[in-house]
């Protein structure tokens, strides 16, 4: 039988598996919303264009690991995001990070048994970081990986030291996770 958690996990799953596949149909960027009170952070999300890949290659590649950025309050531009239990988040529709701004990932375990996966960003994807969490605190990060939500990390502070946390829920979860990545 599935527990409680496991079904938040399905239905956010489902959710960010909607939202990629919207975002793939879509061939322009999302209009800008004239008010920033309903945005969880301004960011501009832009395509390596350094790499000598067609850009089907790229799309593809970036698409493997996305980072969607969600708040709590709904927007007029906003995705929902149904956790369960009547909690929402509500995401942007097109990623603010993606495989293209991770040069690396390791998964981690604290003695006290909390795991956790850390992806390493490039120059541009740390740049990208820093701004995003010194301007989105208090909101959410929503990980996706290959079309399946992975996990949700709540921003707290400033992230300039390049590294990317996203916590799991156990051991076997972190494989899964690292699996799914490979």
């Amino acid at each position: 039988m599935l527990s409680s958690t496991s079904l938040k996990f399905s239905a956010l799953a489902l959710g960010l598996m909607w939202m990629v596949g919207c975002q793939s149909l879509s061939t322009s960027p999302a209009p800008e919303s004239t008010s920033s009170a309903t945005k969880p952070a301004e960011a501009t999300v832009t395509t390596s264009s350094e790499r000598a890949q067609t850009s089907a290659e790229q799309q593809a590649e970036d698409a493997m690991i996305t980072v969607h950025l969600a708040q709590l309050q709904h927007g007029p531009e906003l995705l929902t995001v149904d956790l369960g239990d009547d909690k929402k988040l509500y995401a942007l529709p097109l990623p603010v990070l993606n495989r293209g701004d991770m040069e690396g990932v390791e998964a981690f375990g604290t003695k006290d048994g909390k795991t956790f996966i850390v992806f390493t960003m490039t120059e541009q994807g740390r740049t990208k970081l820093a701004e995003l969490t010194a301007k989105a605190q208090g909101h959410f990060f929503l990980f996706g990986a290959q079309g399946q939500m992975i996990g949700i990390s709540r921003i707290n502070e400033p992230m300039a030291d390049g590294k990317l946390v996203m916590p799991t829920q156990d051991k076997a979860h972190t494989v899964q996770v690292m699996q799914l990545l490979r």
